[in-house]
């Protein structure tokens, strides 16, 4: 049915769109796009947020460069690869056969998107956080997240979004005594991030830890994080090899969580709360001593003698052959494109 789809998706985040790139571009040969120009909003298909700022930040054509002889297409750098934008009317203009709606709110208008489209392109609602199918009913849906109580009627798949393995490729040094994070907002600087105070205890936490151990490096990345950002895909995956641990309490867990298998495919062992991963995705790769180090209700100090522990020279290299070990076990990549590809050609 679908050869090589062309496929139009909202942006949630670049990780995503990139995870769509590399299934329906790379795997399947077919060509990804994001809205861009401001017609998608003025009628009423784009509800992200209704400010001036973030639509601009999100449709405003200057975030791209037209295509060659097109004034509908346009290439928008994004934070390690390109990808491409349509405006509304090269939408129209376009055979489209899928549009993918990754925000509950782009449920509705995308519904009548593909309903005034001439070739009436078929709807998936992706859900990669910790939604609800009802939180925003489509015919298709494609899940990186556990979902419950999904109804007979849905078209449905279970997956894991895809990341490059030759840019998070595993190491097996061993590492200096560097522990770092990559949570977004995790700090309670004043000024920073006022709606993440609940990320306070964990960061102070981690702030009375790295005092306890002057001999060790801990350092956050991030969006608006103590010690900068790893910008692109590369520049993370070689702070993860960096680091002997990776720091990850987010509290309320993630949906999928790409810094979660990205660090296992890195083969290193996070510091976590499972306790933020109860009925999440995330926790088929958290077992407390054999591919992290679970520190829910620690002490300080109980927590910096427990990451001394493992980080034994054989304690730790088993940490790391289990951290990959059990990833290659949850994660192929190769097999769900396959199930992806009889779920698209199922499409509702």
């Amino acid at each position: 049915m679908f050869s090589r789809p062309i496929v139009v998706t909202d942006y949630h985040h670049g990780s995503l769109l990139y995870s769509f790139i590399l299934l329906f571009e790379k795997r399947f040969g077919g060509s990804v796009f994001q809205p861009i120009g401001y017609d998608w909003y003025t009628h009423g298909f784009w509800k992200v947020f209704d400010h001036p700022d973030t639509v601009a930040q999100y449709l405003d054509t200057k975030r791209g460069n037209p295509l060659e002889n097109s004034d509908s297409v346009y290439l928008c750098p994004d934070t390690g690869f390109t990808c491409k934008g349509i405006t509304l009317n090269g939408f129209y203009q376009m055979p489209v056969d899928i549009v993918i709606a990754s925000i509950p709110a782009h449920i509705e208008p995308f519904h009548r998107l593909c309903q005034s489209h001439p070739n009436k392109p078929k709807l998936i609602y992706q859900i990669g956080n910790a939604w609800s199918v009802e939180a925003g009913l489509g015919p298709n849906v494609m899940a990186s997240s556990i979902i419950k109580n999904v109804p007979e009627n849905i078209h449905y798949i279970s997956y894991h979004q895809e990341f490059d393995l030759s840019v998070f490729y595993p190491d097996f040094s061993f590492p200096s005594q560097n522990i770092y994070s990559f949570v977004n907002c995790f700090t309670v600087a004043e000024g920073y991030a006022s709606d993440w105070t609940c990320y306070a205890p964990d960061w102070q936490l981690f702030e009375t830890v790295e005092k306890m151990m002057p001999e060790w490096a801990f350092k956050s990345f991030g969006s608006v994080c103590r010690d900068g950002c790893a910008s692109t895909p590369e520049e993370l995956a070689g702070r993860m090899r960096e680091a002997r641990f990776i720091w990850h309490t987010k509290f309320g867990g993630d949906g999928y969580g790409h810094i979660i298998y990205n660090t296992a495919a890195v083969a290193r062992p996070m510091i976590v709360k499972i306790e933020y991963y109860q009925d999440k995705l995330g926790k088929e790769l958290m077992i407390d001593g054999v591919t992290c180090v679970a520190i829910d209700g620690l002490s300080p100090q109980e927590v910096a003698n427990k990451i001394l522990y493992y980080s034994d020279g054989q304690r730790y290299a088993t940490l790391c052959k289990n951290v990959y070990e059990n990833f290659k076990e949850k994660v192929d990549f190769d097999r769900e494109s396959q199930a992806l590809q009889h779920f698209i050609q199922g499409l509702k």
